[in-house]
């Protein structure tokens, strides 16, 4: 036969449920301890008859053991419920919450607050539980972003090491050169022409590295937009960007949206732009609004992502090996991933029969 579960109890109706455990052996035990002393008064009497003040002393004594003897007992039986209700109520929950604030104390937080009963302990466990996860998750995203700070830097740092190389070849040759005569004005046109090539690109590599910098401080501004201003504002950056390449597949309702239209737009203008640097005749876009969430695909009739690409999509300085614009450094879709998650979203990569293709997924509800 499987063990009968008695429900949970909150504490103050499970000291209840205690208490009727108490009251037998205490009555039963003060019974025995009156009629006992007692008898044993009666005893002493019919077999000590002795002087007034001998009798009265010893009579006295056993006269009041009862007074003593049976308050103690009561005492006792209610220590040693007490004692059992601690055992079964109250050591187990309180071990586990003062074990659970010794790890969180020391910042060891891959456990499980774990107590199956529902009184208010169980309800403490619970809340305990809540409070660890809720630190566990601040935690590992504090992590998560310090390491991806610390990767961030370490790529910043390597990838500019190529220029600064190339700048400084090019500063050697001309202090080798120049006072000697011996390069030609066109030789030096060339080269300083070369060398502010290689300082566009350091401004522009900058003004990438200050833009990711900033992304941890921005904060979605959601606003109930009519969804045909966003569709519309979607449709002409398209054409803007993209010519006559660009189609869009989607209808509009006539209804308010909530999203944060900036940066919205600011993802769609990415994939548009990546999209149009890849394409061969035609960018496509697709629009939609289910269950509450934005989604737009950027599809493209390019040769597609490679491999490495779609199994790192969204990962910063992530681009084609034989990308020949030296000017892209691979930030466009991390920044894209960064404003769909900020956004209650995701971002997707993955290709098609022709082509690859991009999914931004935005909240709206």
């Amino acid at each position: 036969m499987g063990k009968i579960k008695r429900k949970s109890l909150s504490l103050k109706w499970s000291m209840l449920f205690y208490v009727p455990f108490c009251l037998p052996p205490a009555i039963l035990g003060a019974a025995i301890i009156g009629f006992r002393t007692n008898d044993l008064q009666i005893w002493y009497r019919h077999n000590y008859p002795l002087s007034r003040m001998d009798f009265l002393s010893v009579y006295w004594f056993i006269s009041y053991a009862q007074v003593l003897l049976i308050p103690a007992w009561i005492i006792f039986c209610i220590a040693v419920i007490g004692f059992i209700l601690y055992s079964r109520e109250l050591k187990k929950p309180i071990n586990i919450l003062l074990d659970a604030s010794r790890k969180i104390a020391d910042n060891q937080l891959d456990f499980k607050v774990e107590y199956n009963k529902q009184n208010e302990l169980g309800l403490l466990c619970t809340a305990f539980e809540d409070m660890r996860s809720a630190l566990y998750e601040n935690n590992l995203q504090l992590w998560r972003s310090l390491e991806e700070r610390k990767r961030l830097n370490s790529a910043f740092s390597h990838d500019l090491r190529t220029p600064l190389t190339v700048l400084r070849g090019y500063t050697d040759f001309l202090e080798r050169y120049i006072p000697d005569g011996k390069i030609t004005e066109e030789k030096l046109l060339s080269v300083i022409s070369m060398m502010n090539g290689q300082i566009s690109r350091l401004e522009h590599y900058t003004q990438k590295m200050n833009t990711l910098q900033k992304l941890e401080d921005i904060v979605p501004k959601t606003m109930s937009i009519p969804e045909e201003t966003l569709f519309d504002n979607l449709l002409e950056t398209g054409k803007m960007i993209c010519g006559d390449m660009f189609r869009m597949n989607g209808t509009p309702d006539h209804r308010n949206i909530a999203v944060d239209m900036e940066l919205v737009m600011q993802v769609y203008e990415n994939l548009i732009a990546n999209a149009v640097r890849y394409a061969k005749n035609s960018v496509t876009v697709n629009y939609g609004i289910s269950e509450n969430i934005l989604e737009i695909s950027v599809l493209d009739d390019g040769k597609g992502f490679t491999e490495e690409m779609l199994r790192n999509a969204g990962q910063p300085f992530l681009r084609d090996t034989k990308e020949p614009d030296k000017t892209h450094f691979g930030l466009g879709l991390y920044i894209c991933r960064i404003l769909c998650e900020k956004c209650g979203g995701t971002l997707t990569v993955q290709n098609q029969e022709h082509g690859g293709m991009v999914t931004a997924k935005f909240s709206c509800g």
